[in-house]
């Protein structure tokens, strides 16, 4: 089931700033007022690991609920092909749907039912990761699915 949020233009500009143009390192979405999906943070190219994880937590509100939110991320890490004895950087773009533990039923519902809209706007995504935690978004558990992904 499909909850019938709108993905604002700003939010589809942010995609193809960085899956094209790559000016930009992530966006982090959010769900307004239960009508459209919009942008919250977009990552300089720059940006750390760390700065990513920190916009995606963004704030509790005043009853320390948590906030779900979709983001994009350019990830970058090196692969090591084996009979080659040789490495080369890749990039794969990942979407992820984070919901904590901690937000409202309400809040994962409406994110987890716009997820196929995501998806079927934000074409050449190769990775959908939905994190729960910062343990499912962690660099590493990221590297290790990405890596998982990758021919030898």
């Amino acid at each position: 089931m499909e909850s019938g949020i709108q993905i604002t233009r700003d939010s589809k500009h942010a995609f193809e700033e960085i899956w094209k143009k790559r000016t930009h390192r992530y966006a982090v979405f959010s769900v307004q007022e239960n009508r459209e999906i919009i942008v919250d943070a977009l990552g300089k190219r720059d940006a750390s690991y760390d700065d990513f994880l920190a916009d995606l937590q963004g704030e509790q509100d005043e009853d320390g609920a948590c906030q779900c939110r979709f983001a994009i991320y350019d990830f970058e890490y090196e692969h090591h092909f084996k009979p080659m004895d040789s490495s080369t950087s890749k990039l794969k773009l990942i979407l992820v749907l984070w919901c904590p533990e901690q937000a409202r039923i309400r809040d994962k519902m409406i994110y987890s039912s716009s997820m196929c809209s995501i998806i079927r706007t934000f074409i050449g995504v190769q990775k959908y990761i939905q994190a729960n935690n910062l343990d499912d978004i962690s660099r590493e558990a990221v590297e290790m699915q990405l890596r998982a992904m990758d021919r030898d």
